[in-house]
């Protein structure tokens, strides 16, 4: 595979240049799972080009670069055994960017034509915060004066519970028709002090699968009508951009394609997502097959020469996963 120099990689160290990854360094393959590089070369490219998919996420690479993809063909095959992995054996075609160039990427219908499979959840190693998952997201968003906090209608037991799993004790408070308010002890305050998060720190973000599915658990729990039984949708709102991105890198990681808007009338960012993962206990999710979701490829455009970076994995399809998305390339 060929990327530009600047585009991001994802390591164990986390985020790095492509120029910055080294021989020995554990980046992911497009099942989640760390794969050591064995070899990495820089080199000058004149034919450079960006990859921008149906929701504008990009990937920068030369001629060279490529994705595992699926056409209308595979997708059609897929439909037909209805996604059953024990069955279905087609596999994903190989192909480079200078092979799309002689293609079109939209049919007689105009629909786009090839799309690439969304990342399986992303395996990072465990990190055992001292707040466990689900009680720092449930907190960080639902955090009030005086501790106070709130439970949906109808889900009291369950967020009390999960809260009794891990220790604390709950004191209930005064009921009204957004939910019940309530106490609990030890307070997460005292037990963050005297360093009290702003943000949702690094050690939370980049957990083990568990961790993270417990983490955005949380988080859906922690205010109202934040998952719709009718249409399968999670939606997820704040005022704050950066919040709004960490909370989306972490819903993809886990493998679901989301889409961030702003709502200038509420100046509110809004996120949407399907996951078939439970989160929440009412959910009503169809159960995981072959993958989450699919990104299409919308445009291939031109770019400046400029540098680029040859690596090779251990991995036997050398997919790595780079730039917003977590996206698959070869």
């Amino acid at each position: 595979m060929a990327l530009t120099a600047t585009q991001k990689v994802l390591t164990l160290d986390y985020w790095k240049p492509a120029d910055k990854v080294q021989v020995g360094d554990y980046i992911f393959n497009k099942e989640g799972k760390p794969t050591k590089v064995k070899l990495v070369q820089l080199y000058r490219s004149e034919e450079c080009y960006e990859v921008e998919f149906d929701d504008h996420l990009t990937v920068e690479g030369d001629k060279h670069l490529g994705f595992l993809v699926e056409d209308k063909k595979y997708r059609d095959r897929l439909l037909q055994y209805k996604g059953i992995q024990k069955k279905f054996r087609r596999p994903l075609k190989f192909t480079k960017i200078q092979d799309f160039l002689g293609l079109s990427l939209k049919d007689k219908r105009s629909r786009s034509v090839y799309s690439i499979p969304t990342t399986q959840p992303i395996q990072f190693p465990y990190q055992l915060p001292s707040i466990p998952p689900f009680i720092f997201g449930f907190w960080f968003f639902n955090k009030r004066a005086r501790t106070k906090y709130i439970s949906q209608p109808g889900l009291s037991e369950y967020i009390y519970q999960k809260f009794k799993d891990h220790g604390y004790q709950i004191k209930e408070g005064r009921k009204n028709n957004r939910g019940r308010y309530f106490t609990v002890m030890p307070s997460l305050e005292s037990q963050l002090a005297p360093d009290i998060p702003n943000r949702i720190p690094a050690n939370y973000l980049f957990g083990s699968v568990e961790e993270r599915v417990e983490l955005l658990s949380g988080i859906m729990y922690a205010k109202t009508r934040q998952y719709s039984q009718t249409t399968d949708m999670f939606r997820f709102g704040t005022k704050h951009y950066g919040t709004a991105k960490r909370v989306q890198n972490l819903v993809e990681s886990l493998g679901s394609k989301t889409v961030l808007q702003y709502d200038e009338s509420v100046k509110t960012y809004k996120l949407f997502f399907k996951s078939r993962l439970q989160l929440m206990e009412h959910q009503k999710s169809p159960k995981i097959k072959v993958h989450l979701s699919r990104r299409y490829i919308k445009k291939i455009n031109p770019i400046p020469a400029q540098m680029c970076v040859h690596i090779e994995t251990e991995g036997k399809d050398n997919s790595i996963l780079v730039g917003e998305g977590f996206i698959q390339a070869c």
